[in-house]
């Protein structure tokens, strides 16, 4: 009988414990379970992944305090969207500083200035220096993979090649500045500005377009296909040089092709578009130069100071060539539209007619 007892007794020890036993197993499991969904809710919240302009997938880091840009394109658009953020300028930029106050263009010089990816004058020291979040270059840089190993920060590539890569990099560096509403704004404000002049070039006839020479860093220096220069000229009905004539896939993207004047004279462009006035006043005194149509119908120009075919006020560029080829066509009022461009890309709202006469001067 005692025995009995006790065996009874150990069997309900037995199983106490292994109730016991099955009950913490459960609450382990469940511990562990949830450790896990938390920390990949973790992993999600603190990263985003984004593919760049030049489809490279970038892991950001989720606070972003300091920014450095190594090109002046995405240094303006940092410092238009969020620019208590620029951990630097670059060495073009800090020319570039139209329309600020003294007191914006004094901080920004006091900041650290770096090169330019494509002028080989990047430190990878002082970059470390400076210690940025992120760095922001273009998709032309050769180095992106050399200078995401050489940095500590991940480094994401925007483009300029076209007008419609400027818009997308608008987007993006709105997502990376946390100002995704105003880099969303200024890329639509670019992409109906570039709608509002092709909806009047693209119905031009293609035998009526005329051939558009750009004169790039000399009289014969021009640019590659898939260049910004080349696409405003696309864009604004024109016909570049290289669109006609076979190129090679490695200057397709050079802003700075040398072509011989028997080539630039065989094709006899309906006009010139030169980047500087010399260079424009070098072709007309050239009599090399005198049989082309341009030359003989009063048709080479050079671009104006503030509405160039290149830099961020390349969508100004747009309008002014587009104005320039077909006066009788596009009827837009260019006055209007570079005061509604300096107002959203300069942020100067008090800009006067005075001042807006200077930039089309």
């Amino acid at each position: 009988m005692k025995k009995t007892k006790k065996v009874k007794s150990l069997m309900k020890v037995i199983t106490i414990l292994i109730s016991v036993v099955f009950l913490l197993t459960g609450c382990g499991s469940s511990l562990n379970a949830s450790n896990i969904t938390k920390k990949d809710n973790a992993s999600s919240a603190n990263d985003l992944t984004i593919t760049d302009l030049a489809d490279r997938k970038v892991q950001l880091p989720k606070t972003i305090n300091k920014i450095s840009a190594i090109h002046p394109i995405p240094s303006h658009m940092v410092w238009r969207l969020a620019p208590k953020k620029m951990a630097s300028i670059d060495s073009q930029f800090k020319d570039r500083m139209l329309f600020m106050s003294d007191d914006e263009i004094k901080r920004l010089k006091s900041l650290p200035m770096t090169g330019v990816f494509n002028n080989g004058d990047m430190s990878t020291e002082q970059m470390l220096t400076i210690k940025p979040d992120i760095i922001i270059s273009l998709k032309k840089d050769t180095k992106l993979d050399t200078e995401q190993q050489d940095y500590q920060a991940p480094i994401v590539a925007t483009s300029k090649d076209s007008l419609t890569d400027y818009e997308d990099s608008w987007r993006i560096i709105g997502k990376i500045t946390g100002n995704e509403k105003e880099g969303n704004e200024l890329g639509d404000y670019w992409h109906s500005t570039v709608g509002k002049v092709t909806k009047i070039t693209s119905k031009i006839p293609q035998k009526e377009k005329l051939k558009v020479y750009y004169a790039q860093s000399g009289t014969s220096s021009t640019v590659g296909t898939k260049t910004i220069m080349a696409s405003i000229i696309r864009l604004s009905g024109g016909i570049n040089l290289y669109d006609d004539i076979p190129i090679s896939k490695s200057d397709e993207q050079n802003e700075s092709i040398n072509t011989s004047m028997e080539q630039i004279l065989s094709w006899n462009p309906d006009v010139i578009i030169a980047k500087t006035g010399k260079i424009r006043d070098q072709i007309l005194s050239n009599p090399q130069w005198q049989n082309t149509n341009a030359v003989k119908n009063k048709r080479v120009y050079a671009t104006l100071k503030y509405e160039m075919l290149d830099r961020i006020q390349s969508l100004m560029g747009l309008v002014w060539t587009a104005d320039t080829l077909y006066p009788d066509k596009v009827k837009i009022d260019l006055h209007k539209e570079t005061k509604t461009f300096y107002s959203k890309v300069y942020l100067t709202n008090d800009i006067t007619d005075t001042q807006i006469d200077e930039v089309l001067n």
